[in-house]
């Protein structure tokens, strides 16, 4: 039912349920009725008879994301320590979203640098600093689909013609800690990216900088690389503290990406009561 909403995109923002039935293999009730449901979550509104766009409820999540969310909230002020006046810089904070790279928070010192990374635009894993300093650090299994799915775009970005190249180049990303490209994305612009970390040392997104090419500070390469791989893990050991206990006690949170579901309350059972007669 959720991968209904995956049909929504900027080149398509109005379906309708038949369109959708159609898209998924569905029959017509069980398109109707996942439709209902979303309907009833926010999450789709009807805009015309039997046309469907994205609700209310997913505005309202976004406010919530801008106003509180912890990576926003902690990664703003990393970011704040990173800005240089006279660079033209901007800070880009993303996340890993599937196969791709999303831009959750951009900062600047009011630079006109225009980007194709703008906050909920999807960006292909393999061109950019921004995208391959989290592609380095993907596990070998999701490398292997990855490249088996897209070894023409892995050949374009210079990333190797095989896949013993491939994770060659990988590997001398994650010896060096950090990652620059030059005009991989958007021409005239440089970029220097580092990895970012959640629970269990899992991959999350990225930390990176992106600069106007006849501005990039070239002989402090190393530098940069070093200052962002520190923000990066403050940026990580904050959103850790999160996980720990509110109150006393040596158990951890679990550092799993997926929740745990919460252990049944053991009840005394009851006899049955019998019928009267």
């Amino acid at each position: 039912m959720l991968g209904v909403l995956d049909l929504f995109s900027e080149d398509e923002p109005v379906w309708t349920v038949d369109a959708a039935a159609l898209q998924f293999g569905l029959t017509r009730a069980t398109a109707y009725r996942y439709v209902g449901e979303l309907c009833d979550a926010g999450l789709l509104m009807r805009v015309a008879q039997g046309a469907y766009s994205l609700g209310p409820r997913i505005i309202e999540l976004d406010r919530q994301i801008r106003q509180r969310d912890p990576l926003l909230t902690i990664g703003g002020r990393v970011m704040r320590d990173l800005l240089v006046p006279d660079r033209g810089q901007v800070i880009l904070l993303c996340d890993l979203f599937r196969d791709k790279v999303l831009c959750t928070h951009q900062m600047s010192n009011g630079t006109s640098l225009a980007l194709s990374y703008t906050r909920g635009r999807p960006m292909p894993l393999f061109r950019g600093a921004t995208a391959k300093a989290i592609l380095a650090y993907l596990p070998p299994r999701r490398l292997i689909q990855l490249y088996l799915q897209n070894q023409v775009e892995v050949t374009r970005a210079g990333l190797g013609n095989t896949y013993e190249e491939f994770v060659a180049s990988l590997k001398a990303i994650r010896r060096q800690g950090y990652v620059v490209s030059h005009a991989e994305v958007d021409p005239s612009v440089v970029g220097i990216g580092v990895p970012m970390f959640g629970g269990g040392r899992s991959i999350i997104g990225s930390l990176s900088i992106v600069f106007p090419s006849e501005r990039y500070p070239r002989r402090q390469e190393a530098q940069l690389g070093s200052d962002l791989q520190s923000a990066s893990a403050a940026l990580s050991s904050e959103l850790a503290r999160l996980a720990e206990p509110v109150r006393g006690g040596s158990d951890r949170a679990s550092t799993s990406t997926r929740p745990k579901r919460p252990a049944a309350k053991a009840t005394q059972s009851k006899p049955r009561s019998r019928a009267p007669g």
